[in-house]
Formats: structure tokens, sequence, C-alpha cells
């Protein structure tokens, strides 16, 4: 399994510039082709005139296939911001001080409804290091995770470590379905360490898991997205919005 088309999501904001950084390192390493897609807003007005100069000028000289689409201001669907024929998604999480310059359905709507994984950065992402050396894989067994960590692969096969966190309140490294998601990530060439975490009811998941990171030299972190409604998570809170809106950690989440 490999990433052959990335799409990198364009504005006229100030995190462009490091977004495209990232992904352009991604498509380097794993030989990908990458499409940047400009969803600058109207209200953008003349910054968004440079969105396609400065994609361009970033990646001239590079060995990367690339090209550059303008999607609607009024697009809100996966087909019309050209997600379906990727294997990736790069955004960045929203951020108050430029949303106005940047289509709304991303990040969120587009990770519901794509289908695709996306890697979603933290607002002051300031790309000096590459991504997905060390790799949090949040396990919990369930399908969003699952189709997560397949989506992955291409990243946690090549990563130097892979720790695999699960947040269970039965956990045990000797568990029989423990064993089998580390055997299973190790035959895809994944170099797996288990950190897992007993649920005695003391934290939730999210915490538990960043009380984690700080003991693990991390970079990224897989999970999946919204296992409960966006409703239901937004009303009585959830990880996918904790993990969304976490400022220090780029996140790879599949729906």
């Amino acid at each position: 399994m490999s990433f052959r088309d990335i799409v990198v999501y364009l504005d006229a904001g100030r995190h462009t510039a490091n977004r495209v950084r990232t992904a352009a390192d991604l498509a380097t390493r794993h030989h990908a082709r990458l499409v940047g897609v400009d969803i600058s807003t109207t209200t953008a007005l003349e910054e968004a005139l440079a969105v396609q100069r400065e994609f361009v000028r970033a990646l001239q000289g590079t060995t990367i296939d690339f090209e550059y689409r303008k999607a609607s201001p009024e697009a809100r669907t996966a087909e019309e911001l050209y997600s379906h024929c990727a294997d990736l998604l790069v955004a960045t999480q929203s951020n108050p001080d430029d949303r106005h310059l940047s289509n709304p359905a991303v990040p969120e709507d587009v990770l519901l409804s794509a289908g695709v994984p996306m890697l979603v950065l933290p607002a002051g992402w300031t790309a000096e290091n590459p991504i997905g050396n060390n790799v949090v894989v949040a396990w919990n067994f369930s399908r969003e995770a699952t189709r997560a960590v397949h989506d992955a692969l291409p990243i946690l096969s090549q990563a130097q470590k892979v720790y695999l966190f699960i947040y269970a309140p039965n956990y045990s490294e000797e568990n029989e379905d423990v064993q089998d998601i580390k055997a299973h990530l190790e035959r895809h060439g994944a170099r797996v360490t288990l950190a897992g975490w007993r649920d005695r009811g003391e934290t939730d998941m999210a915490s538990a898991l960043f009380a984690g990171l700080d003991r693990e030299d991390a970079d990224l972190i897989v999970c999946g997205a919204y296992g409960h409604s966006p409703l239901s998570e937004a009303i009585f809170g959830g990880a996918t919005k904790t993990l969304l809106g976490n400022v220090s950690m780029p996140v790879l989440m599949s729906h």
C-alpha cells in the first residue's frame, strides 16, 4: 500500500505555506502526486490572487509531480473539493483568526463525507520537522480506528516507532486481541511498541492519550473520527473534538 495522490488544501491564510511544506515532504517520501486545491473564499479578495503563485513557487525545482486546482467558493461537497481521487487529504484545523479566508467545509465536513483519511495540522504548525517518524496509534477496536490504521499503513510501515495506545478497562499486553493488532501491524513492517492504559474511570481517553505522549517522542497521532455522531460529540464532548482542537500534534483521522 502507498499514497499515490495527495490533496493539500490551500487558502489565503498565513498557515498555507507550512501546510504545503508538510504535504510536499509526504509526497516526496511516498512518491505521490500532489494536488493543491485552492479553497479561498470571495472575502479573501486580493490575498487569494497569490495562492497559486506561492504553491507553484514552493514546488518548482522539486521532483514532485504537482497540479493546482481552484474550487468554487460555494463548494461544499467532497466531490466539489476534489477529495474522492486522493489517498490522503492535508488540511489545518479551524482557526478563528483567518477562518473567513477559507472554505468552511474544510476540515470537518470533508473529513465526514469524503471517505478519505485527512491529516489535520495544528493552526500554529511550523513544519520545522517531518512527521511520521514516531507515531501514536489510538486504537479501540472500533470501525473508525480500524479504518484509520489501514489508511495510515503507508506511514506506519515507514515509521521508526509505532506506539499502539489502547485504552480499555481490561487492558493487558497479554490479551489476544491486543497481540492480534500488534502482529497485524508488524506484518506490514511497522515497529510496534505497546503503550496501553487501563481505564479505571479516572480520566477520559483523550486525556490519557496526551498524558502518554509526554513520555514518547511522538510527531503524529493516528485515530478514528467520530465514533459517535458529531452532534452527540458537540453536546456531550468527545475525543474527536479534543484531538481536532489540539495545538501541538498533527492528527491523521479517518471516518
